[in-house]
């Protein structure tokens, strides 16, 4: 099956499948953040108040790192640098850019970091899951060839110098798209728990944890993968998730000390009371 990545034509533009799909995956991240902050009993309107620094800072963060990453042609090409509708967002990027901008908003608004984080959090693993559709409809972010029923024809023209001779891929962007859902419904799961557990669990963790779960299976999925950016002879993905995880191991460890440190304080003050 051959795909147009063309959704239709507007005035004569092109709108893509890709930024199609890019926009759904942001609104219903904005409406599901909104909702779970509701939820959780924070300030919901922050949410929407935050927002439109999220795409932006998002965007900017996914482009950029993408840039970085890919700089041995970007630098001889550089006015593809600014060619959005062609794909090529960092989905570590987006996150980046997003947590810069969330840290802040948060001081700026004098709101809970780590409490919106973990609302934003499962929003951003439902929005990377319809996201890596786009790369469906542009034929690209796919795996190594295979001969599986599960493997997604891909057009002569899309396919990567060396691979020319296969027909049949790994949808990669299939891989991952699956594995966000299921991250999706964890997360929502813990939120589920948490609310329960009020001022029993540190806020943070939720964050955290889809940081470490979505960087441990990017990390098998990327070696499917056959269009990696490589820094020398490592794929740069593996390394930028390798640092995510244990960043992400360091704030947990610090943020669980400081609950369990405050709630020894609170407890020793009201037994002195």
């Amino acid at each position: 099956m051959v795909v147009d990545p063309v959704a239709f034509r507007l005035f004569g533009l092109e709108i893509r499948w890709y930024g199609i799909l890019i926009a759904f995956g942001l609104i219903l991240a904005i409406i599901i953040s909104y909702l779970i902050a509701r939820y959780r009993r924070f300030k919901a309107d922050e949410i929407l108040n935050f927002a439109p620094f999220a795409i932006i800072a998002g965007v900017i963060g996914a482009r950029l790192l993408h840039v970085v990453v890919n700089w041995s042609y970007y630098s001889k090409n550089l006015s593809s640098i600014f060619a959005f509708r062609q794909g090529g967002l960092a989905i570590q990027g987006v996150v980046i850019g997003g947590f810069i901008a969330l840290i802040i908003f948060a001081r700026i608004r004098k709101i809970d970091f780590w409490g919106f984080a973990d609302c934003i959090a499962p929003s951003l693993a439902l929005a990377q899951a319809i996201g890596r559709w786009g790369n469906f409809f542009n034929q690209e972010a796919y795996g190594k060839p295979t001969d599986a029923r599960i493997g997604i024809f891909i057009s002569p023209e899309n396919r990567l110098r060396g691979y020319e001779s296969f027909d049949y891929f790994h949808p990669t962007f299939l891989y991952e798209s699956i594995a966000n859902i299921l991250l999706f419904v964890i997360l929502i799961v813990l939120h589920v728990i948490f609310r329960k557990k009020e001022n029993k669990v540190p806020n943070g963790i939720i964050f955290n944890l889809y940081l470490i779960i979505y960087s441990l299976y990017r990390i098998f999925i990327e070696y499917y993968r056959i269009d990696s950016s490589m820094l020398g002879s490592v794929k740069v993905v593996y390394i930028i998730s390798g640092l995510t995880i244990i960043a992400a191991f360091i704030i947990l460890n610090v943020i669980v000390n400081r609950f369990i440190a405050r709630k020894k304080a609170e407890s020793e003050n009201t037994e002195e009371k």
